[in-house]
């Protein structure tokens, strides 16, 4: 019925009424709304498969990158554990510290903002990334191929280029960062734009865009290899960019209306309630 009448209001047993509409239907108007809500939430949803790519390569590029430079005693894949300490270390930070502070300079940084924010981090990432990578290639001892010249071999072993692994730490620090305003802020969003009913359906498609991110790394393998890596991280890192301002272009209206969304989960709308002005302050 909402596709013939090209309304989503139609499904509403007030429109249905208003319109000749006699057959009765087992939900209200409320469930409505809420049905609206969560399809928004599932449009903004279709942009994360970008960032899955940018997350994946800290467990599979980045491991990669960091066995080209010298660990000094230090396993290539330990770098993984920035990511989760800057996520522990900045999670307090942000909330306790940084968003009060915006808030009190009448900034808020509502979802969409965050996300968009998030983009632009993981954007940040793989641009840091490909710095790294250039810096590997205009090491020696085997420059733009690590491990696989003559002066890069001790016998059986590969020796790394000249250029130590501490070096990559921020790429991982940014990728953190990232997570904590894009992955941290959809499953807010996956879980309060969700009817009570839908709550468990829709956190399980923003967890499904993992999956289509998976997908469309593979499409990176066949430019996953030296001396390639420099231009795939600069790829995506551009890519990741431009997919947030587009994200930001689209849907930055929804920040506006992020208090009437939330009207729909209370008894009475905040603007109606006595002393409203109060209660926000």
């Amino acid at each position: 019925m909402m596709i013939v009448a090209r309304n989503m209001d139609a499904a509403k047993p007030s429109w249905r009424e208003a319109n000749g509409k006699t057959k009765v239907v087992p939900w209200n108007d409320h469930f409505v709304e809420e049905l609206k809500r969560a399809l928004r939430a599932c449009k903004v949803f279709v942009f994360y498969p970008i960032f899955w790519v940018c997350y994946g390569q800290f467990s599979t590029n980045f491991v990669t990158q960091a066995g080209q430079m010298e660990g000094h005693g230090m396993p290539n894949d330990f770098m993984q554990n920035f990511d989760p300490v800057s996520i522990l270390i900045f999670t307090p930070i942000l909330d306790r510290v940084v968003y009060p502070i915006l808030r009190r300079m009448g900034i808020e940084l509502r979802p969409i903002m965050r996300i968009t924010i998030g983009f632009w981090l993981a954007s940040l990432c793989l641009a840091y990334a490909a710095i790294v990578q250039h810096l590997i290639y205009k090491a020696g001892p085997c420059f733009e191929s690590p491990g696989a010249c003559p002066e890069g071999m001790d016998g059986n072993s590969k020796l790394p280029n000249h250029i130590h692994i501490a070096v990559q730490t921020p790429a991982y620090v940014f990728i953190g960062l990232s997570e904590i305003f894009i992955s941290v802020t959809g499953l807010e969003y996956a879980y309060t734009k969700a009817p009570p009913s839908m709550k468990s359906f829709v956190q399980s498609l923003y967890l499904f865009t993992n999956a289509f991110g998976s997908a469309l790394s593979e499409a990176l393998v066949s430019v996953a290899m030296d001396p390639k890596y420099l231009w795939m991280y600069t790829g995506v890192a551009i890519f990741a960019f431009f997919t947030g301002c587009v994200f930001w272009v689209l849907f930055h209206h929804y920040d506006a209306d992020e208090e009437k969304m939330y009207d729909l989960d209370r008894d009475q709308p905040v603007a109606s309630l006595p002393n409203a002005k109060n209660v926000d302050e």
